[in-house]
């Protein structure tokens, strides 16, 4: 019997390819490195976004700055949550605020970068 979650598993790898494959007939790729520490529950996960396509590099320079900054805009910031950019990376620091410690309670960075069209982060070890 197939569960829900295998079949979303597949559809969303099944849409990530073909994403990844409309990017490829660009010049450059925008790729999102999203990494989420979860102290409370003493996880960490790893995942690989394709953004956008652009023909040039400059084009997907630009990108990459803007999309860190609709990250940072002040009215998308959940309450409890501090937010940090630097260079081309942006943190995101959830409030332990439950936690008798008071130690952040999750972490979650998004590190972006333009790569070559063909060039897939996943299978190249750039991690």
């Amino acid at each position: 019997m197939v569960t829900a979650l295998a079949v979303s598993r597949f559809v969303a790898g099944g849409l990530l390819a073909v994403a990844t494959a409309a990017y490829a007939e660009c010049g450059w790729v925008l790729w999102n490195d999203e990494v989420r520490l979860d102290h409370d529950r003493r996880t960490e996960a790893r995942l690989w976004h394709a953004i956008a396509g652009a023909p040039k590099k400059h084009e997907c320079e630009v990108r990459l700055r803007e999309e860190i900054d609709r990250v940072m805009r002040p009215e998308t910031r959940p309450q409890g949550v501090q937010f940090k950019a630097q260079g081309d990376a942006a943190q995101l620091t959830y409030s332990g605020s439950d936690r008798s410690d008071g130690a952040a309670s999750r972490v979650q960075t998004f590190r972006y970068l333009c790569l070559p069209a063909g060039v897939d982060p996943r299978e190249t070890g750039s991690r």
